[in-house]
């Protein structure tokens, strides 16, 4: 009968002669693939998302399985499904994929003005954040719902608000706030208290902007995205994208629809330097019910704005 050292070895060489069978298969398969992009690519934007249904729908293969082996065969078809439809996204052209992001509606101002509630923590994060813009003004308001509503109506360029404590995590009702006034983050900084509670600050801004800083902590960007699944949670298959893509998960927080038992919201925090935009139309084709919250980079020190 062999050792079980013996039996191991010969199932290792037998998997790996499936293995190259499977890989060749594939490479084949990554082919035709990237034909189904060349489709894709000419898809006008209005209609892409039920053209690009169509395209990886009714390939069910009704091949035998044993029942024993259903539930493992589903799921790697699932895998392969899903695989599939991100290298489509992956082969896009460039111009394609950069569709996502060209619908910026930035107002010219003629200063940096930051509008914010007037405090000691939020004057050190102000101070932080003006290194990094240009002739940085201030402008206090008497209510957080001011501030935003400032910066909403393209009166001012940025405002100032905090979104998360050591003591508390994250600020629920600011984060609230953000997404009732459509804002996006485009910096942050932490700044201490005297009783060595840290606060997180968010440089804020109507439109997603992109501010590089010298002196910032982490390499690339952070992502936050907030998503409303609904019943169908698809949190998992977002984590995946986002590392196909090139972002590794930095935190989430959930949030239950005070309608539902079954619904979330989450607030997802991605990181690195990944392809945000082919991350972000896989997201409009895959799922839709997403808000992007905030593309940023976190000061540590201060830094000057080199773009």
């Amino acid at each position: 009968m062999g050792s079980i050292e013996e039996k191991n070895l010969k199932i290792d060489e037998n998997l790996r002669n499936i293995d190259s069978t499977v890989s060749r298969n594939l490479e084949k398969r990554v082919a035709h693939i990237s034909e189904k992009a060349e489709i894709v690519d000419n898809i006008d934007n209005d209609e892409f998302r039920e053209k690009y249904e169509w395209l990886f729908s009714d390939r069910e293969n009704s091949c035998f399985v044993l029942d024993e082996n259903k539930s493992y065969v589903s799921a790697v078809k699932r895998a392969i499904d899903m695989f599939d439809r991100l290298k489509c996204v992956e082969c896009l052209s460039p111009e394609k994929v950069a569709s996502v992001l060209n619908n910026r509606s930035d107002t010219d101002f003629e200063t940096d003005t930051v509008v914010y509630l007037k405090n000691s923590l939020a004057d050190i994060a102000f101070n932080k954040f003006s290194e990094c813009l240009l002739d940085a003004r201030v402008l206090y308001e008497e209510s957080f719902a001011a501030v935003c509503e400032e910066v909403y109506y393209s009166r001012h360029p940025y405002c100032i608000l905090p979104i998360e404590n050591s003591e508390d995590g994250r600020l629920s009702g600011f984060g609230n706030m953000i997404r009732k006034y459509e804002l996006k983050i485009v910096l942050t900084c932490n700044v201490e208290s005297a009783n060595g509670k840290v606060t997180k600050f968010a440089l804020l801004k109507r439109d997603i902007s992109n501010i590089d800083c010298a002196d910032c902590f982490n390499e690339g960007d952070y992502l936050e995205i907030g998503f409303h699944f609904g019943e169908e949670n698809k949190l998992g298959a977002v984590l995946e994208a986002a590392r196909f893509f090139g972002y590794r998960l930095n935190k989430v927080d959930s949030l239950p629809i005070y309608y539902s038992e079954k619904e979330y919201y989450f607030d997802v925090v991605f990181e690195g330097k990944g392809e945000i935009s082919r991350f972000l139309f896989w997201l409009e084709l895959e799922v839709p019910r997403y808000e992007i919250i905030g593309i940023y980079k976190h000061i540590e020190t201060n830094g000057r704005r080199t773009g």
